[in-house]
């Protein structure tokens, strides 16, 4: 039987303005709506402004600066993208990656909407209390087998593999110094790593004292029957009832995940359509590791179909000539191609000092880039060869359209 599963992204989920054409609707209102309840009982500002405005703070931006609201749009975003995919299409199997297990909890009726995002809150006020020392996350191109080598090879055990995100693709977390002697290894090596914009080091040892915290102030929420499936990464099973959902929510802090094991169980189990909810590049993980797989994104399969009656004709789509949407477009398919979170693939992000990315790949995108904005091959000239960042790049592809507009 083949079968659907939603994905709910963590880190990856929220990006600026994301909803800002779904002011009004209700599902979406009354997800931030609680988001925003919540925040004032722990005295934090209204969030709902970031989820509209697309000129808000990135996640990169409030990773280093607020990450206590990131958390709670991280958690906002996946759930209001779960609304607009079960617009259109029903899930046999809810799946959360990381933060996005709580996501998924909570649509599945664990948790009521205001509990879960005391939750996250509880978890911001413990991360921020107990960890002292910056750390973070980084992304390298290693089976995780090869990538616990190089863990080992730093020789500091506060360093760890905590995420196996697809066969060839790992991440490791832990304080900032030891991350950086990890990407000196994997530069000596030739191995492309990527630092991802995450405020803590998740999933690591080191947050042991916040997960202990976390516990004790969660402890009086109370869990609810479950009313769908879902399947947990972190346990490698289906919950049920008598999992006690809190303390896997607390585990996440500390405990590594092998999401490439269930992506493999569920495809076993007959999966065979994903719905990202939270376009944070989790698709592509999901393909390297079962390429036959047909991912989709909330938006894609929310978004109203064309016309089809002989009497009505469709407009012809204009060209996508704002920086703003041309700047997503590059991201979502620069993280796509290569398999990183969308958080990794910042606009202002250097593409071969930060994301690994040579020469001779800025060439081979540029043919997927033509291919995505129908830019002839002729433009593809010295000026787009040099690029060293997307938003860059985007001001170059904004150039050619607005050129190929005028000469039509």
């Amino acid at each position: 039987m083949s079968k659907t599963a939603f994905l709910f992204a963590g880190q990856g989920a929220y990006r600026p303005g994301m909803f800002a054409q779904e002011s009004g609707d209700p599902d979406i209102d009354r997800v931030l709506d609680a988001v925003d309840a919540t925040g004032v009982e722990f005295g934090r500002p209204a969030t709902r402004e970031h989820l509209l405005d697309p000129a808000a703070p990135t996640a990169t931006e409030l990773s280093a600066t607020d990450p206590f609201t990131l958390q709670l749009l991280v958690f906002a975003a996946a759930v209001g993208e779960y609304h607009r995919a079960a617009r259109v299409d029903h899930p046999d199997v809810l799946v959360g990656h990381s933060l996005g297990e709580l996501a998924a909890l909570t649509v599945a009726g664990a948790f009521e909407l205001a509990d879960a995002t005391r939750l996250v809150c509880h978890r911001s006020v413990a991360l921020d209390a107990c960890v002292t020392e910056p750390g973070g996350m980084l992304a390298i191109d290693l089976p995780a087998d090869r990538a616990a080598h190089l863990v080992g090879a730093i020789g500091d055990r506060r360093v760890a593999v905590v995420l196996h995100n697809s066969p060839a693709r790992t991440v490791v977390a832990g304080p900032d110094p030891a991350l950086t002697a990890a990407r000196q290894v994997a530069d000596a090596l030739g191995v492309r790593s990527a630092q991802l914009p995450a405020p803590y080091a998740y999933h690591s040892p080191g947050m042991a004292l916040a997960a202990v915290e976390f516990a004790e102030s969660a402890a009086p929420i109370r869990q609810k029957p479950l009313r769908s499936q879902v399947y947990s990464p972190l346990l490698g099973k289906y919950l049920d009832d008598t999992d006690d959902l809190v303390a896997l929510l607390v585990a996440h802090l500390t405990t590594p995940i092998d999401f490439v094991t269930a992506i493999r169980t569920l495809h076993a189990h007959g999966l065979r359509t994903v719905v990202e909810c939270g376009r944070s590049g989790l698709g592509a993980l999901v393909l390297a590791s079962v390429p036959d797989v047909n991912v989709r994104g909330a938006v894609e399969i929310s978004a109203p179909a064309a016309p089809t009656s002989p009497e009505v004709t469709a407009e012809p789509a204009p060209a996508a000539s704002d920086l703003a949407d041309v700047t997503e477009r590059l991201r979502v398919l620069y993280a796509t191609a290569l398999q990183y979170p969308l958080e990794a693939v910042e606009p202002d992000a250097d593409l071969e000092a930060e994301l690994g990315i040579d020469s001779l790949k800025r060439s081979e995108m540029l043919g997927r880039v033509g291919t995505e904005f129908d830019i002839p091959p002729s433009t593809n000239d010295s000026r787009f060869l040099a690029h060293t960042t997307l938003a860059e790049l985007a001001a170059m592809v904004v150039d050619s359209l607005d050129v190929e507009a005028t000469t039509r």
